[in-house]
């Protein structure tokens, strides 16, 4: 069906045309209630403190964002060294709205290397709300480094590794060792860099070509663009560098007897090193142990006296230093010890006796006559016997020749190895009458 056209009288279009202004009246002063209550009661203000920026040694920029949340907003920061502040930025405003807005400050007047608590501050009709508290450090005015010399790593006979600790603060620094054999130093390292940085860092060089067993003196010196430190002096002493250790000794000595050995050591800084002497006694089954120790004379020579020795012993030497050589070991020999006397006879015989030193039960014990040649040959045999105070005697006869002979007892002790052979002195017998 199609709309049908208004056919109402005069009167109900006035009274619609009055309806609708009043309707629309309403609606506008519904549109304006919100607006009229936030005026009446507004929101506090929403602050929050941003990160400083520009930060020198005496000035700063503080920043921060506020939101009015539609109400007309003021601010301001306040900064200090504690969080009591004590400092305040002069009052800014914030125009009403419903947006976050950033704001900025910069505060001059600040004292150098210095740390600072700050914190914005925002205020409306509803009330004060305060930032969170934040910090900033002002910068410290350019400086020389600081250093510190520190000991000696890695040493060796002909090298050392020098280091030091370094604060650049905050420029590039290059730092050099300076070193010598006196306080006068004369040599210098090759530059190395300790960065820029403002915290306290490890350098090291490696200095190469000393002397062995020298001391040597040194310290760290540190540049930057504000100036130089020197660092206080240490020393380091290279290391000995032994390369060989020898040892001469006798062969054998008696029993009883002491044995001197010499030796020479052979190297670099090798005069005055301290060198032990070490044995292993027979049957050497407890290994070495040390029985005397010196110090090596400046020709790096040595000289010890061992004994008594009561069986065979092996010897050697070992430097007593950080870099250590030992000596081949040597053997020496402990001979047994025969006496010999005439203890009776007659015109054509004469009767020997006497002790070996020490108890050799198993012993061959054999009378030789030295010939007209001067050499020694066996005329008789005689057997052992044990003996108080752990020795061998033996007594056998022999026969004069026509005219006076040297005859002595010679003795194999046949004891493994403890002792060697040995002879008593020559005994002059009479010949026959």
């Amino acid at each position: 069906m199609a709309p049908q056209p208004f056919r109402g009288n005069f009167g109900d279009v006035v009274v619609f045309g009055l309806v609708m202004r009043l309707l629309t009246t309403a609606i506008a002063l519904i549109l304006l209630l919100p607006a009229a209550a936030r005026a009446d009661n507004p929101t506090p203000p929403a602050p929050t403190t941003g990160a400083a920026t520009s930060v020198e040694r005496t000035s700063a920029t503080l920043t921060a964002t506020v939101d009015p949340n539609g109400a007309a907003t003021t601010y301001r920061f306040q900064y200090g060294t504690s969080t009591a502040y004590g400092l305040t930025t002069a009052e800014a405003t914030v125009p009403a709205g419903d947006d976050p807005v950033a704001v900025s400050v910069p505060v001059a007047g600040l004292t150098e290397a210095t740390t600072y608590h700050y914190r914005v501050t925002a205020t409306n009709a509803a009330g004060v709300v305060n930032g969170a508290d934040r910090t900033l450090t002002t910068a410290s005015s350019p400086r020389p480094p600081s250093v510190s010399t520190q000991g000696a790593t890695g040493v060796k006979p002909t090298s050392v590794t020098l280091t030091a600790r370094v604060n650049p603060r905050g420029q590039a620094t290059n730092v050099v060792f300076e070193y010598g054999t006196s306080t006068a130093y004369g040599a210098t390292t090759a530059a190395v860099s300790a960065g820029s940085g403002t915290s306290t860092r490890t350098v090291r060089a490696t200095v190469s070509g000393l002397k062995a067993n020298t001391r040597y003196q040194y310290r760290v010196v540190a540049t930057n663009a504000t100036g130089t430190a020197r660092g206080g002096n240490r020393s380091v002493v290279t290391l000995r560098a032994p390369t060989s250790a020898s040892l001469s000794v006798p062969r054998s000595v008696r029993w009883n007897g002491s044995v001197t050995v010499t030796g020479q050591l052979r190297g670099s800084g090798i005069g005055g090193a301290p060198v032990a002497l070490e044995r292993s006694d027979f049957p050497y089954l407890t290994g070495y142990r040390e029985v005397a120790r010196q110090n090596a004379s400046r020709s790096a020579a040595y000289r010890f006296t061992v004994g008594p020795l009561f069986s065979a012993v092996r010897l050697r030497v070992v430097t007593r230093t950080t870099i250590s050589v030992t000596s081949p070991a040597v053997q020496v020999n402990n001979r047994v010890v025969p006496g010999i006397r005439v203890s009776g006879g007659n015109r054509r015989s004469v009767v020997l006796t006497g002790a070996i030193n020490p108890a050799v039960p198993n012993a061959r014990i054999s009378v030789q006559r030295r010939g007209a040649s001067g050499r020694w040959s066996r005329i008789a045999t005689a057997t052992g016997q044990p003996l108080a105070g752990k020795r061998t005697r033996y007594r056998v006869r022999i026969a004069r020749t026509a005219r006076a002979s040297y005859v002595r007892v010679a003795v194999v002790p046949n004891d493994g190895g403890e002792h060697a052979n040995g002879a008593s002195r020559a005994l002059r017998v009479a010949g026959r009458r």
